[in-house]
């Protein structure tokens, strides 16, 4: 069926504005808290002047090997907030935000296993790129443009994994995979033209805030306390968009499968 984002969009803002309470806990604890932590427990390191690519790259690769345990466990932990998010939207009124977590944390293994066959899937692919430039940098250079676009279109027909497993109850992670791929056969057009509309928008909104809010309080109390401040804007509206999508997400679904009902979802 032909996907009507504009009736996603509206739903999921319904369901947001009658659940508001709900949802700011939930995004606190699982979205805003962890992003928050990593912005101002492991700031990125500012690159030296005149530093050469090479330096950079060094650098950067030190930064996100020292960080990278902890980035794992920040998005364990909004993995969780989304699917939370989204077994709260599918049973509402019938699951209370403890049994949400509950189920969610059952989902946990399934989506892993699912994200790692794709992992698993681009390390082939890649790989393949990489034989190609020994070839051929010229042919490496094409094959690694067709694979970004082949990237971004598999990842949208993949979209729908936390859904699958949190709306669906479905735990095998190759199912999951299919069924997302099938749900979203003939409207990967669309909901990519959503997502970026939407993530642009969000970027404008979180680049316009930060900045205002970092030279306010930069001229008030100096440069670390610019820092701060635009870190937590920062994870405010990253916070604001994941619960956001996540629910246009679960509308979406619901679209695609044919059991969209009312504008919104009301939560115990």
């Amino acid at each position: 069926m032909d996907l009507d984002t504009s009736k996603a969009w509206g739903q999921a803002s319904a369901t947001v504005s009658a659940n508001k309470e709900v949802l700011v806990a939930l995004a606190g604890v699982f979205f805003f808290l962890p992003s928050l932590a990593l912005a101002l427990f492991f700031p990125q390191p500012e690159p030296p002047a005149g530093a050469e690519p090479k330096q950079l790259l060094e650098m950067m690769s030190a930064f996100y090997g020292q960080i990278g345990p902890y980035m794992a466990a920040a998005t364990l932990v909004q993995v969780l907030g989304q699917l939370s998010v989204l077994t709260l939207t599918a049973q509402a009124g019938r699951a209370t935000v403890g049994d949400a977590i509950r189920a969610a944390a059952g989902g946990l293994l399934p989506y892993l296993g699912a994200q790692l066959l794709v992992v698993l899937a681009a390390m082939v692919v890649f790989g393949v790129v990489a034989m190609l430039g020994a070839v051929s940098v010229a042919l490496a250079v094409v094959a690694g443009l067709l694979v970004l676009i082949a990237a971004i279109w598999a990842a949208i027909r993949l979209s729908l994994i936390p859904v699958v497993i949190a709306v669906e109850g479905q735990r095998n992670p190759v199912a999951v995979l299919r069924r997302s791929w099938e749900l979203t056969q003939g409207n990967a057009g669309r909901i990519l033209l959503f997502v970026v509309i939407l993530a642009l928008a969000v970027l404008v909104i979180s680049v316009v805030a930060s900045a205002v809010v970092g030279i306010v309080l930069a001229l008030v109390g100096g440069a670390e306390t610019a820092r701060i401040g635009s870190s937590v804007i920062a994870a405010l509206v990253g916070a604001g968009f994941t619960v956001y999508t996540t629910i246009c997400f679960a509308a979406i679904h619901a679209q695609l499968v044919g059991t969209a009902g009312s504008d919104q979802a009301v939560f115990d």
